[in-house]
């Protein structure tokens, strides 16, 4: 069994068949067959390594503030990171560094840096999640994002390898951050920020908080369902063509804010993929733009909400 070969090379607790739903802000999902949550580098690596020579599915969890996990029994492992969590701060002449590890919270990361007097990070207030799913996703605001802070990653390869890139060996775009998209983990960043007067960084901390003001609160959601198309509005398109108010048993589009679906009591992951299938191919009927989600899912395989859409076809079949 997968959970016997493990136990060979991790000095971590392996949890069989955990429950997946309290690993997510969204609240859905059945159980896992393998859960781990290492506290050492070489748990890490030993994993991918694994990985390398058994095939089995590998997913890596952050906060679960972008996840929607599958119904029933998902197959492999779900490695989370909320273990992996200091932080190093150095001082240079005009720039101020801090090394963070992939599971220390973003919303820590921000605070500390107010605290300190540092510029840069304020849009990231109000993001959820972890450093490393920030990274991975690319998380951003306002037109500013995380990758046009970083200085350096730390990957554990998919063989297993350790492996250090500095700034201008590795490539980042608008929600996306390719490295993570071909079967690495981030297992830490260093960051730059700027000394900037602290009147300074809470004006700004107010901006980028205000604008989150008409996000849901307080509801399970995992965050923006879709990514904005180039020059579009996500929530604006789901709004235009009607979409706040749609729902699929539990799975319900906000009234608030068109971009956010919301488990309003006992939603299943497949209620949550199906209201979203349902949200992309009315915008597509309506305006021919195919809005690519923004959340992960576990679980699903074929069956998960399909990303592009075929120029003359429509969406393309999952």
């Amino acid at each position: 069994m997968l959970a016997d070969e493990l136990e060979k090379v991790l000095h971590c607790e392996i949890k069989r068949e955990a429950p997946l739903s309290p690993l997510s802000t969204l609240g859905v999902g059945g159980r896992v067959e393998c859960f781990l949550e290492p506290s050492r580098m070489e748990d890490f690596q030993a994993v991918f390594a694994l990985r390398s020579r058994e095939g089995f599915p590998l997913y890596i969890l952050g906060g679960g503030s972008n996840a929607v996990f599958g119904d029933g029994l998902v197959p492999g492992v779900l490695l989370s990171t909320r273990r992996w969590n200091s932080s190093s701060w150095r001082e240079a002449e005009d720039t101020v560094s801090v090394e963070v590890q992939a599971g220390h919270p973003l919303s820590s990361l921000v605070d500390e840096a107010a605290r300190r007097g540092l510029g840069g990070l304020e849009f990231a207030i109000g993001i959820p999640g972890t450093v490393g799913g920030a990274v991975a996703g690319n998380a951003g605001a306002g037109g500013r994002s995380v990758g046009d802070l970083l200085t350096e990653v730390v990957t554990v390869e998919p063989e297993g390898a350790l492996r250090r890139r500095g700034r201008g060996e590795f490539i980042y775009a608008y929600r996306s951050f390719p490295l993570a998209e071909e079967g690495r983990l981030f297992l830490s960043c260093t960051v730059a920020l700027r000394p900037c007067p602290r009147e300074a960084v809470e004006a700004e901390l107010g901006r980028f908080r205000s604008a989150r003001g008409i996000q849901p609160r307080g509801e399970r959601s995992a965050g923006c369902t879709f990514k904005n198309p180039a020059g579009k509005s996500a929530g604006q398109l789901l709004d235009e063509c009607g979409c706040k108010g749609m729902s699929v048993g539990d799975a319900v589009v906000s009234e608030r804010h068109a971009n956010f679906i919301l488990n309003r009591g006992r939603a299943s992951g497949a209620d949550i993929v199906s209201l979203i299938k349902a949200c992309q191919e009315r915008v597509f009927e309506r305006t021919k733009v195919w809005l690519e989600p923004e959340v992960k899912f576990l679980g699903f395989g074929r069956d998960a909400p399909v990303e592009f859409a075929r120029e003359k076809d429509g969406p393309c079949a999952s």
